[in-house]
């Protein structure tokens, strides 16, 4: 290998470990003050270099440093001159035995640059649940992932929903009259990035070096064990996580539920019962977002419309993301059949093939039946009002349904 390919080489490792590895996390405190008082920028990806920089590896590091930005320290005595590494960003020459316990414990639990005791594999880019570790597969209702089965007489349900980011909801049911044991693991991956994690009583702080941005998973369970960077027993991962494990213990005839979230905030419920009502409330929330409902002459156009789009966008946000472009034919569709004018609506007549409009109100489906007629009117209860097709609010509270004659 050429020098230049091997610099060029050699410098894409370094950028691609300082945007994407998460750090190794260690169970004892980062001292930040004691990293400020020689200098490294705590804010900035900590890059330790255990080897003797020299011409080659200088050259390496400088085009690294173009890139992206990282402390660079090193414990090697440089085979290069003092004036020549000045050009290196956050440079730091420290021997090994005059860094401290305390300092050097920092600089590792930060160091990006760790050396894995396995060999590298394709990392798990999902998220997922396993119960006595078999993957479960979660089934999309609407507007919500479900499954309810069992394993070694435990009847386990699981939900997941979308609400201030993504909830969980577990229930498992011991239906013997002995105890039963149980594990139960979720992983949730994280947006690629260099990260800090903090326990904070109910609660994982997870704070992005690089954008500041800060989130939270929270969780209402005991004894769970947190695991960050490591996937399937790898020690370094380019897709960051959050991996929880959990013993259940359940007594005969037990049941205990499980709640979590992964969010922008940080809260955490006084008992799981609320967490049903947090499940019903993202219900109401995501039927007010897709209010409308139709029945057609064209099962295949229903389906898409009432089915298939809103899953699709629902699984996008579920993955953190948008799916414009069924976003914008969601509402471009629903424009066309619907429209809303000050305190009522009106439905569009020249509409092939209408049969029925459900739209969303008031914490229910209120449905409008398209009836054939020679005269043009409304329909609620027991009163017609004529030469009408705009229907008010206040009629929908009076009834849950009208019947819309367009006239011949």
């Amino acid at each position: 290998m050429k020098k230049k390919e091997y610099i060029d080489k050699m410098a894409n490792l370094i950028v691609s470990r300082v945007r994407f590895h998460a750090p190794v996390v260690y169970d004892g405190e980062v001292d930040f003050d004691i990293l400020d008082v020689i200098g490294i920028d705590s804010s900035l990806p900590i890059f330790k270099y255990e080897k003797a920089i020299d011409k080659v590896m200088l050259e390496v590091f400088k085009k690294a440093q173009r890139e992206v930005n990282f402390n660079l320290i090193t414990t090697a005595e440089p085979l290069v001159k003092s004036q020549k590494l000045s050009v290196l960003k956050n440079f730091i020459y420290i021997k090994e035995e005059e860094l401290g316990y305390s300092l050097l414990s920092s600089i590792n639990a930060l160091n990006i640059n760790y050396k894995s005791g396995c060999e590298f594999e394709k990392a798990i880019e999902e998220d997922y649940i396993k119960i006595n570790d078999k993957y479960i597969n979660l089934c999309y209702r609407n507007y919500f992932l479900y499954k309810k089965e069992s394993t070694n007489g435990v009847v386990y349900e699981i939900k997941e929903f979308l609400l201030n980011g993504k909830n969980f909801i577990l229930n498992f049911s011991n239906l013997y009259n002995e105890k039963k044991t149980l594990t139960f693991e979720i992983n949730v991956v994280l947006p690629r990035g260099y990260y800090r994690f903090k326990r904070e009583n109910n609660a994982i702080k997870i704070e992005s070096l690089t954008s500041k941005e800060v989130a939270y998973f929270n969780f209402l369970s005991k004894n769970a064990k947190f695991y960050f960077s490591t996937i399937s027993g790898l020690e370094s991962s380019t897709h960051a996580c959050i991996n929880m494990r959990i013993n259940v213990m359940l007594n005969p005839k037990e049941q205990k539920r499980f709640y979590f979230n992964y969010g922008e905030n940080k809260y955490c419920f006084s008992s799981a019962s609320q967490a049903e009502e947090f499940f019903e409330i993202s219900q109401k929330k995501m039927n007010e977002i897709f209010d409308t409902k139709v029945l057609t002459s064209d099962k295949q156009f229903d389906n898409k419309f009432n089915v298939y789009i809103p899953q699709k966008i629902w699984l996008s946000w579920l993955k953190m993301s948008n799916d414009e472009e069924n976003e914008k034919e969601y509402l471009k569709i629903k424009d066309s059949i619907l429209q809303k004018t000050g305190n009522g609506f009106k439905i569009n007549e020249n509409f092939k093939g209408l049969k029925q409009v459900g739209i969303y109100l008031n914490s229910g489906y209120k449905r409008v039946f398209i009836v054939p007629g020679n005269q043009r009117y409304i329909l609620s209860g027991k009163t017609r009002f004529f030469n009408f097709n705009l229907i008010s609010q206040e009629l929908f509270q009076k009834n849950n349904e009208i019947y819309l004659s367009f006239g011949s």
